[in-house]
């Protein structure tokens, strides 16, 4: 018999993460661990260990990074089926590198190796082709990110045909997952564009750092009376996060456990909350199980949830 749960589709870069085996900086490091990485990506893995039905909507290389990528999908058993593989250009990847601080974490950068990726030529034709197409009209959640429009005009313009699509009662899910790097030169034009993402949105995940370098403010109110469109405002910090549906506001704190490193946390709290709104629990249980699937990337070094 079929599944017919809710189906939760991510649409997006997927990305090989070489992670260092020590925190040094990379001219001292001999080792690197190799992990699945990209905002959605990392959603879908974290949406699926909460037990929902998710599926990828995204491009890789025809080379062995990509197949590794697949199959890290499938052994968290997260439908690949929609990930094109493109003859010519390669996977993106990048390097993490890691600083260690004083109380026993470590600061991650990134440096990123994915110009001309297969995943920066995402276009409207990767999402009307067959089984994507047909994935996305069995979708209950879209979730995508500010990420996807910055990597190629191609890609923006997909992401333009996600949000213009006839939902049919579909939620769209958008974190603004703002990428300094990616919009370079053009930073007015990304913030525009970031914003109209937002209001389009039905749910909306933004980041204090990333609230005040593109809206110039980071307090949830201010950022609810900037964007009251979306029927969920998720503003997040270190300390916690403040929720809005509709009017109804709700603030947590984040749960006081141990942290190795922190990339990659918002996008399980991403996940957590999205599946607690698919399986009807409220605001408030939506916003526990979010902390709650965030905790378990903040233990390790990887991206994702395991």
């Amino acid at each position: 018999m079929p599944d017919t749960s809710p189906l939760a589709v991510c649409v997006g870069e997927g990305l090989v993460a070489l992670v260092p085996a020590t925190a040094a900086p990379l001219e001292d490091v001999r080792t690197f661990h190799r992990s699945l990485a990209g905002a959605e990506w990392n959603a879908a893995i974290a949406l699926a260990s909460a037990g929902v039905r998710t599926a990828v909507v995204s491009r890789v290389g025809d080379d062995g990074f990509g197949r590794f990528l697949t199959a890290e999908l499938r052994r968290h058993e997260v439908d690949d089926t929609a990930v094109e593989v493109d003859p010519d250009a390669p996977t993106g990847l990048y390097v993490k590198e890691l600083s260690p601080r004083p109380d026993g974490s470590v600061d991650g950068t990134m440096r990123y190796y994915r110009s001309g990726s297969a995943a920066s030529a995402m276009s409207p034709a990767t999402l009307s082709a067959s089984p994507a197409s047909e994935l996305l009209a069995d979708a209950a959640l879209v979730h995508t990110s500010g990420i996807t429009p910055a990597l190629s005009d191609t890609a923006r313009a997909a992401q333009d045909a996600l949000f213009d699509a006839e939902r049919g009662g579909r939620l769209l899910s958008f974190d603004v997952n703002w990428r300094p790097a990616l919009w370079r030169g053009r930073e007015d034009r990304g913030r525009a564009v970031i914003s109209g993402y937002v209001r389009r949105a039905d749910v909306v995940f933004c980041t204090q750092p990333d609230a005040e370098a593109v809206f110039g403010t980071s307090d949830p109110d201010r950022l609810r009376a900037l964007f009251p469109e979306p029927r969920y405002l998720l503003a997040t910090s270190p300390r916690g996060a403040v929720a809005f549906d509709g009017a109804e506001r709700t603030d947590s704190a984040a749960l006081d456990v141990p942290v190795v490193e922190s990339i990659g946390a918002g996008d399980a709290f991403a996940a957590g909350f999205l599946a607690g709104v698919l399986t009807g629990l409220s605001l408030t249980g939506s916003l526990a199980r979010a902390h709650r699937i965030a905790t378990r990337a903040l233990a390790s070094t990887r991206d994702h949830v395991d």
